[in-house]
């Protein structure tokens, strides 16, 4: 992805967590975790990855969302 269309995703997640699953029962309609711009990648507080919902999405930013690691990881089990 290139650095523009990760930043644009970036700027829409205003640094929160995207992920709307009701399977991850969030208090709100969206998770709302705040994340930290520089902690892509990284399994810490703040931590953060982009998800893709779909495989063709190559730069278009519709195609990712910004997820916690908690977030994250949750998809995997489901």
């Amino acid at each position: 992805m290139l650095t523009e269309a990760l930043d644009r995703v970036w700027e829409r997640s205003g640094g929160k967590c995207e992920c709307a699953r009701p399977s991850h029962n969030h208090s709100y309609i969206r998770c709302t975790k705040k994340l930290i711009r520089h902690m892509q990648d990284k399994p810490a507080a703040g931590g953060w990855k982009l998800y893709q919902h779909f495989a063709y999405g190559g730069n278009d930013p519709s195609a990712y969302a910004v997820y916690c690691w908690g977030c994250y990881q949750k998809i995997a089990g489901e």
